[in-house]
């Protein structure tokens, strides 16, 4: 059972004129990280978008593993993609305005429990229940 509230931390580190900085998760991932070539970085390094649209798709793979194990639905592979579009709001500020996250499931032999676990997912995915993000998500069980 987990206890509420979880803490996650990261730090970030970057020096006066250099064009990435590095990032480092309480978890232990260490990355360099940069602003997108399309904001004057470029593509050498991660950038927070980057790990903006990862967060939300490996938080639906995440979720869909985690309920599919207690439900015992047994499937071979997950194979998730996500795009993320960032445009213009209505301020006409830029933001993360919508996302397609895409799980293709294989091996699924129980279709029914396949389509229950997926509306489990995607109404206890925290992540996307956190971002203003309108995030689309598609399953296909083969």
């Amino acid at each position: 059972m987990v206890e509420y509230p979880v803490e996650f931390n990261s730090e970030s580190r970057v020096k006066n004129g250099e064009k990435k900085w590095s990032l480092e998760t309480g978890e232990g991932l260490q990355t360099e990280m940069s602003v997108p070539e399309e904001f004057g970085g470029d593509n050498e390094y991660p950038s927070p978008e980057d790990l903006f649209s990862a967060s939300l798709q490996t938080c639906m793979t995440a979720t869909f593993k985690t309920i599919a194990e207690r439900k015992d639905l047994e499937y071979e592979n997950i194979v998730a993609e996500a795009s993320v579009n960032l445009d213009r709001g209505e301020d006409t500020r830029p933001v993360m305005k919508d996302a397609e996250i895409n799980l293709n499931v294989t091996g699924v032999d129980d279709h029914d429990k396949a389509e229950k676990v997926a509306e489990a997912a995607e109404k206890n995915c925290f992540i996307h229940n956190s971002v203003k993000t309108d995030v689309k998500t598609s399953f296909e069980f083969k």
